[in-house]
C-alpha cells in the first residue's frame, strides 16, 4: 500500500513535471511561429499626396465620396489624430522615410537635399531598411518628394520601380489635355490650374491610372517574392486637379459648399508670422475670379478619383495570394487648405495643413472598425512597421513611436502630443484637445478643438490659458537644427 502510494505519487507529480515542460515547450514553439509569421509579413504601402480630410473615413467634407477608403477604414484602424511631421511634401516625406524629424535634421522645406544633409544621408531610409532585411522591395510613382527622387535617391533602396529608378511618375502629356483654357485666372500658375481631361482620355492613361496598373500587375502575377515591401505614390489630389469627366459628374457645381471652416475674419486675431502664412495668394485669385467652387467641385472629382484607383489596389491584393498576410498603410503627406484661412495650399500649422490621413490594417493586430483618437504622426510610421515585422529598428535614429501599442489597446498610455515643424523654429503641437503654434518671432496661437474645431479664436492672449500653453511648451523639441544649406 505504501508501494503502491509512492508510486501514484511518484507518477503524478512527473506527469506534472511532463505537463509543465509540455507547456512551457509550446509556449516557446508557438512565440516561435508568432515571431517567424512577424518577420514574413508583407507590407502595402500607399501615399497620397496633399490629400485632406476631405473624405468619408475623416468626415472632413460630408460632399465628398469616398467608398474605397471608407471599405478600407472599416478593416483596420482609423488614426483620426494623426498629423505630418511637416506642411510639405518634401520634408514631410523625407520624415516619414528616415524617421527623423525635421527640427533633428534640418530639412524643412521642399528645396532642401535629402543626400547632401549629413544626417539623412547618414541614415537607413524606409525601403532600405526592409532590403537590409530581406525584403523584395518595389515602388511606384510619388513616394520621396519628386525632385530628390530623380536627381538624389534614384531607387535608392529599391529593387524595382516604375517607371525606373530615375523617374517616379509616367510622362505627364495627358495630364494638361483638359478642355478648360489653361491659365484662366490671371496669376495663377499653369501647375495650380484644374479641369477634365479631353474625353478620349482613359483612366489607365493618366498618370496615377499608369501607377496603379503597375502595381495590381505586380500583386496578381504571382511572381512577387515574399516577404515584399510594395510602395504605391498617388500624385494626385496635388495641383493640377486634372481627371476625367466622370468624376466631375458626381459632384455638379451648382451643388458644391464653400469650406465650413471658411470664416471672413478668420485672421484678425493673429499677428507675426502667423499672419503673414495667412494670406489671399492663389485663394484671393481664385475667390476674386468667381471660381471657388468650380476649384472645390475639382478638388473632389480627383479625391474621388483616387479613392477608385485605391479600390483596385485593394482588390488586387484580395485577389492574390498575399491577401492573408500583408499588413497595409494608407497615408497622405500633409492636409490642404481650399480657402479655409485665405490659403489654397498647405505650408502652415493650422489643422486644416497638418492633419493627415492613417488607416491600417495589420493582420492578427488590428480590429476591423476600431478608432484611435490619440495625437499620432507620420513619424510613427517607420517604427510601427518595424515592430508589425518583427524586424529590428535601426539603431538610435527612430524618433517616432510605435502605433502597434495603440492597435492592441487605443486607450494605452500615449503621448499626450505631436509635433509638427515648419521651416526653422516654428512649430504646431497638437493634443486631443489643444493646437498650440509658436513661430521664430515669438509670436503665439492656441485653439480649443473642443469648442473651436476650424480654429477661429486665437486663446493665446488670454490669461486663463497661460497654463495650458506652459503644458503645451513641453512638446517643442529642445534642438534646432539649422536649415540644411542644400
Amino acid at each position: 500500500m505504501i508501494v503502491t502510494s509512492r508510486f501514484t505519487k511518484f507518477t503524478t507529480t512527473n506527469i506534472e513535471v511532463v505537463k509543465h515542460v509540455f507547456i512551457v515547450l509550446l509556449v516557446l514553439l508557438s512565440e516561435q511561429a508568432f515571431s517567424q509569421q512577424d518577420k514574413n509579413q508583407n507590407v502595402l504601402f500607399i501615399a497620397i499626396d496633399d490629400l485632406n480630410d476631405w473624405n468619408g473615413m475623416l468626415k472632413g467634407n460630408p460632399q465628398a465620396q469616398t467608398p474605397n477608403m471608407d471599405k478600407l477604414a472599416s478593416r483596420g484602424m482609423v488614426f483620426s489624430n494623426a498629423h505630418c511631421a511637416a506642411p510639405a511634401c518634401g520634408p514631410s516625406r523625407a520624415a516619414v522615410m528616415s524617421g527623423i524629424r525635421p527640427s533633428t535634421s534640418g530639412n524643412y522645406v521642399n528645396q532642401n537635399s535629402i543626400t547632401k544633409n549629413p544626417i539623412l544621408n547618414k541614415s537607413i531610409l524606409l525601403p532600405r531598411f526592409f532590403q537590409k532585411n530581406g525584403y523584395n522591395v518595389c515602388g511606384a510613382g510619388k513616394l520621396f518628394h519628386g525632385a530628390h527622387f530623380r536627381t538624389e535617391i534614384q531607387g535608392r533602396g529599391f529593387d524595382e520601380y516604375f517607371p525606373s529608378k530615375t523617374q517616379d511618375l509616367p510622362p505627364w502629356e495627358t495630364r494638361f489635355s483638359s478642355s478648360r483654357p489653361l491659365n484662366e485666372i490671371k496669376g495663377l500658375p499653369r501647375h495650380a490650374d484644374w479641369g477634365p481631361y479631353h474625353p478620349d482620355v482613359s483612366l489607365e492613361d493618366v498618370t496615377d491610372g499608369k501607377i496603379v496598373k503597375w502595381a495590381k500587375e505586380k500583386l496578381l502575377k504571382g511572381d512577387l517574392k515574399e516577404p515584399f515591401f510594395l510602395g504605391v505614390g498617388i500624385f494626385e489630389p496635388h495641383l493640377p486637379n486634372y481627371t476625367l469627366q466622370k468624376y466631375f459628374d458626381m459632384f455638379p457645381l451648382k451643388e458644391i459648399q464653400l469650406p465650413e471652416g471658411y470664416k471672413e475674419d478668420d485672421l484678425d486675431d493673429l499677428s507675426g508670422l502667423g499672419l503673414k502664412m495667412g494670406n489671399p495668394g492663389w485663394y484671393g485669385k481664385i475667390s476674386k475670379a468667381g471660381q471657388w467652387k468650380s476649384a472645390i467641385q475639382a478638388y473632389l472629382a480627383c479625391t474621388a478619383m483616387v479613392d477608385d484607383l485605391i479600390g483596385q489596389i485593394i482588390d488586387a491584393l484580395e485577389e492574390s495570394k498575399h491577401a492573408e498576410n500583408t499588413i497595409i498603410v494608407l497615408w497622405s503627406d500633409h492636409g490642404w487648405q481650399l480657402g479655409e484661412k485665405e490659403r489654397w495650399t498647405k505650408f502652415a500649422l493650422w489643422e486644416r495643413a497638418t492633419r493627415v490621413n492613417l488607416v491600417w490594417v495589420a493582420p492578427g493586430v488590428t480590429k476591423p472598425g476600431s478608432l484611435c483618437n490619440k495625437p499620432v504622426n507620420l513619424l510613427d510610421i517607420y517604427p510601427t512597421l518595424a515592430s508589425l515585422t518583427g524586424c529590428e529598428p535601426p539603431e538610435n535614429q527612430l524618433e517616432g513611436d510605435d502605433l502597434s501599442v495603440l492597435m492592441k489597446n487605443p486607450e494605452a498610455i500615449w503621448d499626450n502630443t505631436t509635433l509638427t515643424t515648419y521651416k526653422y523654429k516654428n512649430y504646431s503641437i497638437r493634443s486631443d484637445r489643444y493646437r498650440y503654434i509658436t513661430y521664430a518671432d515669438g509670436t503665439e496661437e492656441l485653439y480649443d478643438h473642443d469648442k473651436d474645431k476650424w480654429e477661429w479664436q486665437n486663446l493665446a492672449g488670454k490669461p486663463e490659458y497661460a497654463h495650458i500653453i506652459k503644458e503645451m511648451r513641453k512638446g517643442i523639441p529642445d534642438h534646432h537644427e539649422p536649415p540644411s544649406s542644400k
